[in-house]
Formats: C-alpha cells, structure tokens, sequence
C-alpha cells in the first residue's frame, strides 16, 4: 500500500512538472512571441548608380550629305531656340532650287496658256453655235422663199429657189460641223488645261522639296539651350544619322538612374526622397526626388534594368552632362 502510495505521487509531480514546462512563456511550440522585442527591419535604402543629363536634350546632325561650310557657334556658347549652329554647302541645292523656279515659272505660263486657250475654244464655240443658228435661219429663208414663188413661175425661177435652199442646207451642215470641231476644240483645251496645272503642281512639289532640301543644310537649336557638345569642321563631310551637335536645353538638370534591376525597382516610387553624390564632385551631396519609373525593363549585360529619372533638389556649381552619381533612395521597408 506503502508502495502504491508512492507510485502516484511520483506520477503526480511528472504530469505538474511537465504542465509548468508547456505553460510557461518561450517554452515549447506553444510559445508566444514577445511583444517588446522588435523585429530586424530590412534595408530601407536602395543604392543605384547614374548618370547627369539635361532635363532637356537634343542630339543634331545634318538631314541631308553635304560638305560643311559654316560653323557658327562654339561649345559653351548659349544659343536662342532656331539659331543656326553649322551650315552645309548649299551650292547644289541652291541649284536644283533655281531649276524648280524656273520650273514653276514654265508651269505658270503653261496654265496661262492653256486658259487663254480655253477662253478661245470657248468664243470659238459660241461663234459657230452663232453660224448655225443663222444657218438655219438661210434654210428657213430660203424655203419661204420657194414657198413664196407665184404659180406663173417658171421653172428656171424654181430651180433657182430649190438651188438656194440646198445651198442654205449644205451651209448649215457646214456651220453643224464647225460646231461639231469648237467644241471637241473646247474639251481638247480644258484637258489641255488640268495638264498644265498638274505640270504646274508638279513644278511646285519639287521646289517645296528642293527648298526642304536647302533648308536642311542649316542645322539649327530647336530650343534655347547651351551647346554643350560640337564635332562639326568645314570643309568635312556631313552624313546623315551621325551626330553633329548637343544642346541642353537651360530647364536644368536630372539624374537618370542606369542600374535600377528588378529586385529594387518595386520598392521605388514617384515621389521617393533621395539623396545624390557625384564622382567628380566628392564633397557635395544634394536632396532629391524621384521624378519617374520606367515601366519597361531594358536588357544591360545580362540583367533587366529599369530607367529612373531623379530630380535634384538644387545643382551644385561644376555639374555637366554625363558625369556620374551615386543615388540613394530612401525606399522604406
């Protein structure tokens, strides 16, 4: 009994003792976390390398082959929107402009001609329509005429009016045919005329080109800006598609992010505070924003990448295009 007694005491304090150890907090699987402690907090800054550019840009070049003749302006120099900045040799083009003139002129004495031609056909016509008519009035006289003869006429008085009334119709077929030409005269010159003004509209397309063509001789700023880049000597050779001339425009300046992969650019938003380095400018560093996101992720050695425009809150004295900068976004957690 002694035993027994035992036994269950044992048991007792083992069930107690192991209730205390699932019971108490951190023990076991039912533990519940500590609301005091604090979770580590993941990175809230997402560092992107980039690169200075003009809020506004332009890259030129020469729309059309041509030898340069004329550079106008110097790097640095701050030019007006339309300046003219370099200017190719316009002595062939200044020639196929003269031919289309001359051109143009021909044309328009050509559509003069043909008016006045067919302000001709067009008398022309209403002149035979005018002989016709008194044609028929020849016929009709020349009836009544036989008509009017007394019955003591004799028959060489009726030959006679039958003479005149056959002469009458063989006039009036005449003055019929006359019309018949007018008028195939008349449509011959108004055809004569849409022909001239088609030449003439023809003449007029190759000088609008053969100015175009002139006009592109002259590379000018599209906007005001600084001329921040010129590879243009006269006397060399201009070709299309190859840049001649950079102008940044006078609206400020951006850092366009360059490798921005996929892994951050979810946690990066318009409106994002930044802060900027600069390589060339070590001891500067200013505040900005992100201005914009790409969408579209471009391929860059291998990665996906996405463009980044970020707006300085201030440019440090120094800045130019292409320098580089480190952007730090302040993209929370």
């Amino acid at each position: 009994m002694r035993r027994l007694i035992v036994v269950l005491v044992v048991a007792l304090a083992a069930v107690a003792g192991g209730w205390l150890l699932l019971g108490r907090p951190g023990g076991g699987a039912t533990a519940t976390p500590d609301p005091s402690i604090a979770a580590v907090p993941s990175s809230t800054e997402v560092v992107a390398d980039g690169r200075v550019v003009p809020a506004r840009s332009a890259e030129l070049g020469a729309g059309v082959p041509g030898t340069i003749a004329e550079v106008l302006v110097a790097e640095g120099d701050d030019v007006a929107a339309g300046a003219p900045l370099v200017r190719l040799d316009p002595a062939a083009a200044q020639a196929d402009v003269d031919a289309a003139s001359a051109a143009v002129a021909a044309g328009d004495a050509g559509v003069a001609r043909a008016v006045a031609g067919v302000a001709q056909a067009g008398a022309a016509v209403d002149a035979a329509a005018a002989a016709v008519d008194q044609a028929v009035a020849g016929v009709e006289g020349a009836r009544a005429a036989r008509d009017g003869l007394p019955s003591s006429a004799s028959d060489a008085q009726e030959r006679a009016a039958d003479a005149e009334i056959d002469a009458a119709r063989a006039a009036l077929a005449g003055a019929k045919a006359n019309l018949r030409g007018a008028r195939a005269g008349a449509v011959a010159a108004v055809a004569a005329e849409a022909a001239a003004r088609a030449e003439a509209d023809r003449a007029s397309a190759s000088l609008a080109a053969a100015e175009t063509g002139l006009d592109q001789l002259t590379i000018a700023a599209p906007f005001a800006g600084t001329v921040a880049s010129l590879d243009a000597r006269v006397g060399e050779r201009a070709t299309p598609g190859v840049v001649l001339a950079r102008v940044a425009g006078t609206t400020g300046w951006r850092i366009e992010t360059t490798d921005l992969d996929e892994t951050t650019v979810a946690r990066v938003a318009v409106g994002t505070p930044v802060t900027i380095t600069f390589d060339g400018l070590p001891d500067v560093r200013v505040d900005g924003t992100v201005e914009s996101v790409a969408l579209f992720g471009a391929s860059a050695q291998g990665d996906v990448v996405y463009r980044a425009i970020v707006t300085p809150a201030s440019v440090p004295d120094g800045i130019r295009w292409n320098m580089t900068a480190t952007v730090t976004v302040q993209a929370g957690g």
